[in-house]
């Protein structure tokens, strides 16, 4: 009995000091926050807010009965995500240690969702208070909202480039394409024409280079890999989900020419909801080991490493 004790008590030293290791990750990794990813997790009927860092060390952030989902981190170390926690969709922000959570919309009777920050600050957002989704524009503090997306027509999944430009889904011509704005809603271009359709979308930057393409002449921070990226002229791609011609949903790559379409997963079963890290990683959610786990892989679709390995449904979306 006493060595079960002692066992029992290894462990949960062992736990917590993972725990405690994990937060103190974070903590140093303040400033540089490409290696801590935002996802959320569902273990039954509640849904909730957790980050991991690229060694699969994680974090519950939010433990409440509301559903969370759409996590973004922020630049100043908060998560920016959407909860249902009012009865409608609203955005809200919380610290990485779960703390000060903030409410940044709190509209009666529509949904506001799929928050993501653009490169000068602002949030972009889906609404349907024009009953059909739109995208729009709010402050950090949720004023001074500008739609940026008008007729009668289906839009979804805002992801923001480098550049300042806006990718989107629209059904405006009776099916769903990847399209291209302006950061105040102008100069629409459709940039896909494809077989395959969209069913979510993400944006990957355009210093990120492929494995076999990766230089080590470029600076490992963020913003000079950014700099050097647009120098040098590389491209914005698309990266999204859609099914093959098996119905397997697959992660796919577009450069937001419409050129060089690839399938990165190739895998039975499930492979959806791409998210892009700083540093180019895809984060995605695949059953490919029998769960719904959270996975990351190279820009090129190599080296995909299970992040959470749960028994529980994981996304980055």
């Amino acid at each position: 009995m006493k060595k079960l004790l002692n066992i029992t008590l290894a462990s949960i030293l062992i736990s917590l000091s993972t725990t405690s290791c994990m937060k103190q990750v974070l903590k140093e990794n303040s400033i540089n926050k490409e290696i801590v990813i935002p996802y959320i997790s569902k273990i039954g009927d509640k849904t909730d807010l957790f980050v991991t860092n690229m060694d699969g060390d994680k974090v519950q952030i939010t433990d409440d009965a509301f559903e969370e989902a759409d996590p973004t981190l922020l630049s100043n170390g908060k998560i920016l995500f959407a909860s249902k926690r009012t009865g409608t969709w609203q955005i809200y922000i919380v610290n990485i240690d779960g703390k000060n959570l903030k409410a940044i919309t709190n509209d009666k009777g529509f949904n506001n969702y799929r928050p993501s920050v653009s490169v000068d600050g602002s949030i972009i957002i889906v609404s349907d208070r024009d009953i059909k989704p739109k995208i729009y524009s709010i402050d950090p503090d949720g004023g001074s909202v500008l739609k940026l997306t008008d007729n009668d027509d289906y839009n979804d999944y805002p992801a923001p480039l480098d550049d300042g430009t806006i990718l989107y889904m629209s059904n405006k011509i009776s099916k769903w394409e990847i399209w291209k704005m302006n950061a105040d809603g102008t100069n629409k271009k459709r940039i896909t024409n494809m077989t395959v359709k969209p069913i979510s979308l993400s944006a990957m930057p355009s210093y990120v280079r492929d494995t076999y393409l990766r230089s080590p002449n470029i600076n490992d921070d963020f913003y000079s890999r950014r700099n050097v990226a647009l120098n040098n002229n590389l491209v914005s791609k698309a990266v999204f989900t859609a099914r093959d011609t098996n119905g397997d949903l697959e992660i796919f790559r577009i450069n937001i020419d419409g050129s060089d379409l690839r399938n990165l997963t190739q895998m039975p079963g499930v492979d959806s909801s791409p998210m892009v890290t700083k540093n180019g990683k895809i984060v995605f959610t695949s059953d490919r080991d029998g769960t719904f786990d959270l996975w990351m892989m190279d820009a090129d679709g190599y080296n995909p490493v299970n992040l959470t390995k749960d028994p529980y449904y994981a996304s980055a979306r």
